[in-house]
């Protein structure tokens, strides 16, 4: 504009004033800037098409995830579900070439998963990465609305990261956002669409809750999580509870700022979000259950050289953060070291997941469960049946350790407000809420509320909590108490571990022997949890008494595991009680006249009809099978969809989270005829059912 403005100002006084009287009425100034206007826009135009448009990266949700610091859990189940979300980012002009070569690439790649996946494992969320375009021509616009209605036909929801306001604009006179979502950032849209997932996630969770057991197993599991001590490094991990008697907690409010000039405290998100400004100049948002500042705690204690990563931080929600103060840092370092080197690992690890555009590899591994003791193998020594034995009976009541009440009773201290001796039910309700939360929970507090009472912890109906209540509490929580009779044999096969290395402590690789020549399944998930904790005073050495306690605590994950196995047997039996139901349903809509006069052809025709109907997925004698044999058992998609009277596609859904092997894909038709369509041979046995109740609780 200031170009044609120059030209006509200097074309209408210097120039026209120059040319022969007859000529001036031709050549106008208006007439030469708009000629001049042609040119430059074809120039422009030129330029743009020059530059040649890149095609668009496609990239799946194991590639590329948001800068978001989340809890460990959380980011397991996103690692599980990248295959719920792409991105397709674009870069340059955009012509009507351009954009319908990116349309056709869309369709390409629906198409090939349509023809490689099932429905449960294809795309359900895209994004459309436009940060990096410079403009978008209006030849362009009928192609995007295409992109548009095509996702919406195959239930793809879509988003737009871009934030060149011209193309914002032209989008938003388009109506192009309708329907979808807007981010300024290809960051914000990723944090936008994790955070949905991780809605769905929980949503699906809460569906195997139907059956009582299970609940409860799944509200205690939330429980041991919020009150777990546990100091081994290798977990990542970290209950709050086992950093508060090192910390204070502060409230900040919207907009506040921290991590200013000589701010060396290390900070952990209680409730809220705050947003960090990087040296590198890249911003991230941290969450609940996360840290920040640590850099600058490191190098104020001389662990860490050069400049503080953190240039500052503001609250973009109302917090409430725990401060860890250098001094308070120096003294965990002195007094508790196994806290220390567990609290550092765990930042390093969260330190690494905070860098943008990191990659989240996809999390399908087993885990060995308590549930997968086979007792009747062990027979390797006299001792070989001694777990099997343990598990019936319970006159010898077994201990917290020292090192369990003095820490949970510095926790009962924390929560205590000045001056009080007990904690009202509704306090102690809402710190629980508030841990949960912080290690990726989304139970409510109104469920809250009802988890723990009943628990059973107000021994008394009070309504307060004592100290002696609350350790009762946990004592349970963890632990099941053993046969007296079995003491002897237990300090006997102690004793005869000691004296084979009497120089050195019991650590944890002698315990675990220790263990499995009792009989328990020490490649579990449920060893990995107690050993962390009978050594809660980190000095490598298990003593009697801690030993004792570990002996405790396998028992009541074994007997949670059976419980597990029961439900797990009821999910079936009750499945298989649908699928009777509904082929005697299917026999009596059959008329008796048709019966009597079906040739034999027909008959072979119906009952395979039948068979279909009752179950598309599995064998007609599938009905019929013993579910006493646990290592038989499985549960399908068609399993869930009839005792949970959910839609088939939420049943699949279900399985394809929990199910930890590769499957096979086979091509079938649909209902129609005429199409085919990819389904997977998923199942979920047992291990994945107790993992999953364990991993998503």
């Amino acid at each position: 504009v200031w170009i044609i403005f120059l030209v006509n100002f200097i074309w209408e006084f210097f120039v026209l004033q120059n040319l022969p009287r007859d000529i001036q009425p031709m050549v106008p100034g208006l007439l030469v800037v708009f000629i001049l206007g042609i040119v430059l826009s074809t120039f422009e135009f030129m330029f743009a098409f020059m530059h040649k448009a890149k095609p668009p990266v496609i990239r799946s949700g194991d590639e590329c995830c948001s800068s978001a610091v989340r809890s460990e859990k959380h980011d397991t189940q996103l690692a599980v579900m990248s295959p719920w979300f792409q991105i397709f980012s674009v870069e340059s002009f955009v012509f009507f070439g351009t954009a319908n070569n990116l349309y056709q690439q869309l369709k390409a790649n629906l198409a090939e998963q349509k023809a490689t996946k099932p429905k449960a494992e294809r795309t359900k969320y895209l994004i459309f990465d436009l940060t990096e375009v410079t403009g978008i021509d209006s030849s362009a616009k009928d192609v995007f609305f295409k992109v548009h209605r095509l996702l919406k036909t195959e239930g793809i929801s879509l988003g737009w990261a871009m934030m060149n306001p011209k193309i914002v604009k032209k989008f938003t006179n388009w109506g192009l956002f309708e329907g979808t979502t807007h981010h300024t950032t290809l960051d914000l849209a990723l944090r936008y669409v994790e955070d949905v997932l991780l809605q769905r996630a929980n949503h699906l969770s809460q569906k195997w809750l139907v059956n009582p057991t299970v609940r409860k197993i799944f509200e205690r599991q939330v429980l041991a999580h919020v009150f777990n001590i546990s100091v081994r490094s290798d977990e990542k991990n970290f209950s709050s509870a086992r950093l508060m008697p090192w910390s204070e907690m502060i409230n900040l409010s919207e907009g506040e700022e921290l991590c200013g000039d000589g701010d060396d405290n290390l900070y952990m998100i209680y409730d809220g979000e705050v947003k960090i400004q990087g040296r590198d100049g890249n911003d991230y948002s941290v969450f609940i259950g996360s840290f920040f500042n640590l850099d600058r705690l490191l190098i104020s204690v001389g662990a860490l050289g050069g400049l503080p990563s953190t240039l500052g931080a503001h609250a973009t929600k109302d917090c409430t953060l725990l401060v860890v103060s250098r001094k308070k840092f120096v003294e965990m370092q002195k007094e508790d070291g196994a806290l220390t080197q567990k609290l550092l690992m765990t930042l390093i690890v969260q330190n690494e997941s905070n860098r943008p555009g990191r990659v989240r590899p996809i999390a399908r591994s087993r885990v060995g469960l308590a549930g997968s003791i086979d007792l009747d193998k062990r027979n390797s020594n006299n001792n070989a049946g001694m777990a099997k034995r343990l598990m019936k009976g319970d006159d010898y009541e077994i201990s917290l350790t020292e090192a369990q009440k003095d820490s949970f009773s510095k926790i009962f201290t924390l929560i205590l407000q000045p001056g009080e001796e007990e904690i009202p039910m509704e306090e102690f309700s809402a710190y629980v809420s508030k841990e949960a939360k912080a290690l990726g929970s989304q139970i409510s507090h109104k469920q809250f509320m009802n988890m723990i009472d009943d628990s059973g912890i107000d021994e008394d109906g009070d309504g307060v909590l004592t100290v002696d209540e609350f350790l009762h509490f946990l004592r349970g929580l963890f632990l099941a108490d053993i046969p007296s009779s079995e003491i002897p044999a237990l300090r006997s096969a102690y004793d005869a571990a000691v004296a084979e290395a009497p120089d050195d402590p019991m650590d944890e690789a002698r315990v675990q022997v220790l263990f499995a020549n009792l009989g328990f399944d020490v490649t579990s998930s449920g060893w990995q949890d107690i050993i962390g904790v009978i050594d809660a005073d980190g000095d490598g050495d298990v003593d009697f008494s801690e030993f004792l306690t570990g002996i405790g605590m396998m028992k009541q994950f074994c007997l949670l595991a059976n419980q597990l196995d029961e439900a797990f047997r009821g999910y079936k039996r009750l499945s298989t009680q649908k699928r009777r139901e509904t082929f005697a349903s299917s026999r009596a809509l059959v008329p008796d006249e048709h019966k009597s006069k079906r040739t034999l052809l027909s008959s072979v025709s119906t009952f395979t009809s039948r068979r279909q109907l009752v179950n598309t997925d599995q064998p007609a004698s599938e009905d019929e099978k013993d579910v006493s044999d646990l290592e038989d058992v499985e549960l399908s998609a068609h399993d869930l969809e009839l005792f949970l009277s959910i839609p088939r596609e939420m049943a699949e859904e279900m399985v394809f989270l929990a199910d930890q092997d590769e499957a096979e894909m086979e091509e079938t038709k649909s209902n129609q005829g005429s199409r085919s369509e990819i389904s997977a041979h998923r199942t979920i046995d047992r291990e994945e059912f107790q993992q999953l109740i364990r991993s998503w609780s």
